[in-house]
């Protein structure tokens, strides 16, 4: 039976094993985005990223294939099964 996964906020894959509401501090594997439940907007500084936002992550995701060029080297491409 195949798990129903849920998109990242940022990269858009289905990474994440709950909703983004219930995924507290969640890392997405593909992007490294650390869901941040309290941030209201996607132009709201994420304390959990490091003061950036998801707007800017999602920039950086199409850019360097993570939020930071720091983290590029943790993350994975997405299977198959993760691909809206």
């Amino acid at each position: 039976m195949e798990t129903v996964k849920f998109p990242c906020p940022c990269c858009g894959y289905r990474t994440f094993p709950v909703p983004k509401e219930e995924a507290v501090a969640y890392i997405c594997p593909v992007c490294f985005w650390e869901n941040d439940v309290f941030a209201l907007g996607e132009d709201q500084p994420s304390e959990e990223n490091r003061g950036i936002t998801l707007k800017q992550g999602r920039e950086a995701f199409r850019r360097l294939g993570a939020v930071r060029k720091d983290l590029a080297q943790y993350t994975r491409k997405p299977l198959p099964e993760e691909i809206p």
